[in-house]
């Protein structure tokens, strides 16, 4: 007499929690909760105007980036090279935002750029160019 035997599908729950906890390794190193971001070659780089705050409050990305300011605030911005809404003496950029429109800034040479609203003081961040 032959005894068959059924296959333990041991193996098959190891391999998939395995590939579970690799999933979700990945997906925690992606969180960017400290409020900076570095754009890749072929990334986005957009910063958001909402609550009469930039998010994010850094930004880094490489010289010749083109960098978009979304305003969805119900009030008007600006995107100052400045900070505590003061320009500086030589700004490079000064772009007034109206609620609900955006405004795009080409950062060329590398360098670190304070950006504010001449409007609402409080608002500050920091353009790092590679």
């Amino acid at each position: 007499m032959r005894v068959h035997r059924i296959p333990s599908s041991r193996p098959s729950i190891l391999i998939a929690a395995l590939a579970i906890g690799a999933l979700l390794a990945a997906c925690s190193a992606n969180n960017t909760s400290g409020g900076s971001q570095s754009a890749g070659a072929s990334g986005s780089n957009v910063v958001t105007l909402s609550g009469l705050a930039f998010s994010p409050t850094s930004l880094t990305v490489k010289a010749g980036s083109t960098v978009t300011f979304q305003n969805k605030d119900t009030v008007d911005h600006t995107v100052t090279n400045g900070k505590d809404g003061k320009p500086d003496a030589n700004a490079a950029f000064d772009k007034s935002l109206p609620a609900g429109q955006s405004v795009d800034i080409t950062f060329s040479n590398a360098g670190t750029f304070n950006v504010t609203c001449k409007i609402h003081s409080s608002m500050n961040m920091t353009v790092t160019v590679q």
